[in-house]
């Protein structure tokens, strides 16, 4: 049986669907747990923060010792900087990153996506 162009080309778009769905969804629980990560550093900093300026003795002593004496601050801070190092950042935003360039490509097609992956065909263009 010989399928015809048109449920070939319903096939096509439905695997590719599935597929880029599927790779969206694969992202996720990683962005997930870095965003958890990102937000309890960037939490544990600000609190730490807080703590380190209302010291009063802050301006009496080296910044090294008050950096010692507030180590919430001083280690979340170090934690935060080498995750913005290693890109925590972008991997929070790699489903988002995925579908942007999935629908510069798609628009070639008179088509696009939303954010899980889901294509969305348009109305032919009228000549």
């Amino acid at each position: 049986m010989s399928m015809s162009v048109e449920q070939t080309t319903c096939e096509d778009l439905k695997a590719f669907e599935r597929r880029l769905t599927e790779v969206i969804a694969s992202v996720q629980p990683a962005t997930r747990r870095w965003r958890i990560l990102l937000g309890t550093a960037f939490i544990c900093m600000a609190i730490g923060a807080c703590y380190w300026l209302q010291d009063p003795e802050l301006y009496k002593i080296s910044l090294f010792h008050s950096l010692f004496k507030h180590p919430l601050f001083s280690v979340s801070a170090c934690i935060l900087i080498c995750m913005l190092l290693l890109g925590g950042h972008k991997k929070i935003m790699t489903p988002m990153i995925i579908a942007s360039r999935a629908r510069s490509v798609l628009c070639e097609f008179n088509m696009s996506c939303d954010d899980n992956g889901k294509l969305i065909l348009r109305p032919r263009p009228v000549s």
